[in-house]
Order: C-alpha cells, then sequence, then structure tokens
C-alpha cells in the first residue's frame, strides 16, 4: 500500500467517524437518534461564523469544510 492510499483510507475513516452520534441516545424515544458529531461540529461552527457577520452561503461552505478537516485531524492525531 502506498502512503498516498494509506492517507486517502485514513481521512475516509475520520470522515466516517463524524456519522457516529454525538451524544448518547435516549433509550426511552427510539426515534430521536440525535446530532451526528459532524452534524454538531458544523452547527457549533456555523452559529460562530453566523455571529460574525458572514453571509449563510460562504458560512455553511466554510464550517461543513472546517468540520470535515477538523474530523480529519482529530482522527491524525491518535
Amino acid at each position: 500500500m502506498t502512503p498516498e492510499k494509506a492517507k486517502e483510507m485514513n481521512e475516509e475513516r475520520a470522515l466516517e467517524n463524524g456519522n457516529n452520534l454525538a451524544f448518547p441516545i435516549d433509550s426511552s424515544n427510539p426515534y430521536h437518534k440525535g446530532l451526528t458529531k459532524r452534524e454538531y461540529i458544523a452547527t457549533q461552527l456555523l452559529t460562530g461564523l453566523l455571529a460574525q457577520g458572514i453571509g449563510s452561503d460562504i458560512a455553511t461552505t466554510i464550517a461543513v469544510d472546517a468540520t470535515d478537516r477538523l474530523l480529519i485531524d482529530l482522527h491524525s492525531k491518535r
């Protein structure tokens, strides 16, 4: 396996990790699964960007890109 392929696979695993739930599920309500880690991080980043007065279209793009980069960076630092 080449180093490039290994890096690509690690990034894919990091992004897949973002699909895991951010908070435990309330077993009394099986219909509400909660937010994924990716959704939670993106909403937090988006909130900060919008508070800074950045337009919603640009802020959304920045938040999603930054979320993916953060998940990849956190995964690589384990």
